[in-house]
This record gives C-alpha cells, sequence and structure tokens, in this order.
C-alpha cells in the first residue's frame, strides 16, 4: 500500500498524474513562503517559473513515474487537499552515482511542525543512504536534515536556476546501520 496514515485527516501517499496541478500550486506557495518571504531568493526568479510552467513539468514528471522512472513523487494531504509534497531518485551527481537522493521535500508553512514533513522525507527515502542539496542560508531545513541524520559534506554549489544563491550538499549514511 502506497499510503502512510499519519492521522485520521492527513496521510502521505504516492502522488498520482492526477495530482500534477496541486503539486505545482503547493509548490510555487512554498516557494513564496520560504524563500521570497524570507528574502533567501529574489521574487522575479520564483515567479519566473510560472504556475503553469509547474504544472506542465508536474505532469511530465508524474507521467514518467507512472510509466516506470526510478522516481517517485509522494504527497501529503489534510482533509483531501494536497499540502506539501517530496520527490527523490538516483543522485544526479557523479561522485554519489548509485546513491539516492532527495530532489525536494515542500510544505506549506501552515503545516510546519505537524509532522507532514516528517513523513514526507521516510516516504521518500525509507531508511537508505542519500544525499540533498539545500540552501546554504535555510536554518530551519538544516535543522530538520540534522535530526535526520544529514550532515555536510563539503561539496557546495551556486545554482543560477536559484539567483546564484549558494547551496550545500548533506548527506545520510543508511539509518539502519
Amino acid at each position: 500500500d502506497a499510503r502512510v496514515t499519519t492521522s485520521a485527516a492527513a496521510s502521505v501517499r504516492l502522488a498520482t498524474v492526477e495530482d500534477a496541478d496541486a503539486i505545482a500550486r503547493v509548490h510555487l506557495a512554498s516557494h513564496r513562503e520560504a524563500y521570497v518571504a524570507t528574502g533567501r531568493i529574489p521574487s522575479e526568479v520564483v515567479e519566473a517559473w510560472t504556475l503553469a510552467l509547474r504544472q506542465a513539468s508536474q505532469r511530465d514528471h508524474l507521467t514518467r513515474q507512472a510509466a516506470g522512472t526510478p522516481e517517485q513523487t509522494f504527497v501529503a494531504e489534510v482533509g483531501g487537499d494536497v499540502v506539501g509534497f517530496s520527490v527523490a531518485g538516483p543522485s544526479h551527481d557523479d561522485d554519489r552515482e548509485g546513491g539516492w537522493e532527495l530532489y525536494a521535500i515542500y510544505l506549506l508553512e501552515a503545516q510546519h511542525g505537524t509532522g507532514l514533513g516528517q513523513a514526507l522525507l521516510e516516504a521518500a527515502l525509507g531508511e537508505r543512504a542519500a544525499s540533498l542539496w539545500v540552501l546554504a542560508e535555510n536554518p530551519r531545513a538544516h535543522a530538520f536534515y540534522t535530526r535526520n541524520g544529514f550532515f555536510a559534506d563539503g561539496a557546495e554549489k551556486v545554482d543560477p536556476q536559484w539567483g546564484n544563491v549558494p547551496e550545500v550538499r548533506l548527506v545520510r549514511t543508511a539509518q539502519s546501520e
């Protein structure tokens, strides 16, 4: 079963193509909350990736997922509404070939502290060893990942997609080790 129940009203499940528009809305809203409102990423960078572009991207990704790509997207729902999502799959980093990577995890700010972020992370990664990239200046995210066994491995990059903000790579060993 692809559903993980976190409470009577909240759950995490494997996303379907039908979730694309809702995921895109959460993606845009959470980017505004986590990055624009905090001054981490310029508004024009976030707004340039419009809702329509995000919807098309999500539909494409979820169609590939339905066809068997190893990448998996999970959604968190509260009362039937999508409030967050996570995406993981094979690492994109040459030096982590064969490893697993958390590509994205976003949760609407109103849901922070509810346990849904934890449930999304666990659905996406299980107990696998994994890596992820996070803004260097994102204390809340760093604290969350540290609680989940991640630590900086020294890799850094500046991502032009995000307005040239610095990112750091975090890694963890398998959680059963």
